[in-house]
């Protein structure tokens, strides 16, 4: 029974992810049809933050309360919902009802699924920091996941509505069969609403997902329209495919060569070097340079940042790891989500590159600024 979970558990973390970006290759597409500004598609991209904050603020300890397996299984639900949505009605304003029940399915499972899995691989010395790390594999290959399979399949024939959407709506039918078979643990108890725990020492890992997410956010709401501008819209798509599998790739090699303070410090300086690549690459339309810097991006959002993060807070937070999973998790949502609507409305007021150089400076000394900080941390343990 423990072999199966340890495989359900990633594989339904996956499919809750996958929904997120599914459409991704599309939603500048959906938002040209009804004539949505860039401002105006972050928004859209956004909704997601209306059924997702209300989880990670007040039900952080939703699964403490009730159990794991039915919030990992209503979440899997959610996904299935969001997905089921855009596949009869392939619009902006499906996406904005697909996007709430994405919200909140990341919202509910994300510290879930992290808690359980390391429940189940317990009394294992390193079950928190396995768990971290299957996590963060299942769920960076799932972010990516749906993005590439819809752009591959646009590329081979365009359409608003890609057979993708169906083969995801399947697969997250069968996860959510799977997932009853699941063991259900006995719940550790306490209150239904609990805020998300920030322990102490967490506020440089926090912030740093924050950074790593926002990048990702802009990237998918205004690079595209700049893209467009040198006739490379199709390949929006790899930019998040480049910038998920990327980080999923390192994350062997990371847990083999670094320990997660360490890797949290290089993700600190790969951000801003990505994003500084990719408003060159943007600036003269040259598609390489946007590829590498959200390679290098990638490595730290989902690889160096994310995984020495997940890992850092996954120890902090002890028996409450779930509202300290969900407490990072909060971080790099709000980073997401908010970042991106504001660039959206100052690309329409100063222009793309403009705003993108306003970005770049302020993650730039953000980052500086937290690096000494985790760094003066470390030295006085």
């Amino acid at each position: 029974m423990k072999f199966k979970s340890t495989y359900i558990i990633p594989f339904s973390l996956f499919l809750i992810t996958l929904a997120v970006n599914l459409s991704m290759p599309l939603f500048r597409p959906y938002a040209a049809l009804a004539g949505f500004s860039n401002g105006q598609t972050s928004l859209v991209l956004a909704t997601y933050i209306v059924g997702m904050l209300p989880c990670y603020i007040f039900l952080g300890g939703i699964s403490d309360k009730i159990g794991r397996k039915p919030v990992l299984i209503f979440s899997l639900f959610c996904a299935l919902l969001a997905d089921v949505i855009i596949l009869l009605y392939p619009n902006v304003y499906a996406l904005i009802f697909a996007r709430f029940f994405q919200g909140i399915g990341l919202g509910l499972s994300m510290g879930t699924g992290t808690a359980y899995l390391a429940e189940i691989l317990a009394p294992d010395s390193d079950a928190p920091t396995r768990a971290a790390n299957a996590t963060s594999m299942s769920t960076a290959i799932g972010f990516s996941g749906g993005a590439f399979m819809t752009s591959i399949a646009l590329l081979i024939h365009f359409t608003y509505s890609p057979v993708t959407y169906f083969l995801a709506a399947v697969l997250t039918f069968i996860g959510l069969l799977l997932s009853f078979s699941l063991p259900k643990l006995p719940p550790i108890g306490g209150t239904l609403l609990k805020l998300p725990y920030f322990p102490e020492g967490s506020f440089p890992i926090n912030v740093s997902i924050a950074i790593c997410w926002a990048t990702t956010g802009i990237i998918i709401s205004i690079i595209p329209t700049q893209l467009a501008k040198f006739q490379l819209t199709a390949y929006a798509g790899f930019c998040l495919v480049l910038i998920n599998w990327t980080g999923a790739l390192c994350q062997p090699f990371i847990r083999s060569r670094f320990a997660p303070e360490l890797s949290l410090k290089i993700g600190f300086g790969l951000v801003p070097l990505g994003f500084g690549l990719v408003i060159l690459g943007c600036h003269y339309g040259m598609l390489p340079i946007i590829l590498l810097g959200t390679a290098i991006i990638g490595s730290a959002a989902y690889g160096f940042s994310y995984q020495g993060g997940l890992a850092l807070i996954a120890v902090l937070g002890g028996k409450q790891r779930a509202r300290a999973v969900s407490g990072y998790m909060f971080y790099g949502y709000i980073g997401f989500g908010i970042p991106a609507v504001f660039m959206g409305f100052l690309a329409d007021f100063i222009g793309i590159i403009a705003a993108l150089i306003v970005f770049e400076v302020f993650i730039t000394l953000l980052s500086l600024y937290l690096f000494l900080v985790f760094d003066k941390k470390e030295n006085h343990k």
